[in-house]
């Protein structure tokens, strides 16, 4: 039996320490009172872990674009990516 956890998320909040990087995964849901937020896991590794992540999902995008489409963010959230506006949150 697999007990791996599959999980869905819509936003992520990133935050890292000297040795730690976190990557908290929420599941936002709109709702009569306005959105729910729940956090669904985190998942903790080390800087040089997200580094390599990050390269290989740099990797599977560019492919994932040659292939089907190319991915296109908000010009506002992508300049709050890039820390523009200063928030971690997607």
């Amino acid at each position: 039996m697999n007990d791996t956890l599959d999980i869905y998320t819509n936003s992520i909040q990133v935050t890292a320490g000297l040795y730690e990087v976190a990557l908290s995964l929420f599941l936002d849901t709109p709702g009569e009172d306005g959105a729910e937020r729940r956090k669904v896991a985190t998942v903790r590794m080390s800087p040089q872990q997200a580094m390599a992540l990050q390269i290989l999902l740099q990797r599977y995008l560019k492919a994932y674009g040659e292939q089907f489409q190319e991915i296109f963010l908000p010009d506002n959230l992508v300049k709050r990516l890039s820390g523009s506006e200063g928030t971690e949150t997607t």
